[in-house]
């Protein structure tokens, strides 16, 4: 994705609820993994602290989902695991900098706010 992320105009704070699921889960692939995302729901490993700024990165990858679509998220995320590796992944790249972008830590923040990450281990 080129141009970064920015929160959907629909995502307003004004009573909206937003349209993302977190769910618990016992373990991720790969292991060491503290989050993951399809489409619009968010897995957490069990265990894992979430911070603002973590929501806001899975946060960035929803919005990558939702602008590349399902099948082309992950042909480009496989092909830029092999091509970059993790740390240098573009798509990750962009979500390590949403993380620090006031949109993305503010929808993070209305979410962690409505309570919807209060989840059972």
């Amino acid at each position: 994705m080129t141009g970064g992320i920015k929160r959907p105009a629909g995502f307003a704070k004004e009573g909206i609820d937003l349209p993302v699921s977190i769910i618990r889960v016992p373990w991720l692939i790969p292991r060491w993994a503290r989050a993951q995302v399809w489409g619009r729901v968010i897995l957490l490993r069990r265990g894992v602290e979430i911070s603002e700024q973590l929501l806001a990165h899975e946060l960035a990858h929803v919005m990558q989902w939702r602008a590349l679509g399902i099948f082309p998220f992950m042909f480009h995320y496989l092909m830029g695991l092999f091509r970059y590796g993790y740390q240098r992944h573009p798509l990750e790249l962009e979500a390590q900098a949403a993380a620090r972008q006031h949109d993305f830590l503010d929808w993070a923040r209305d979410i962690l706010a409505a309570g919807k990450t209060r989840l059972p281990d």
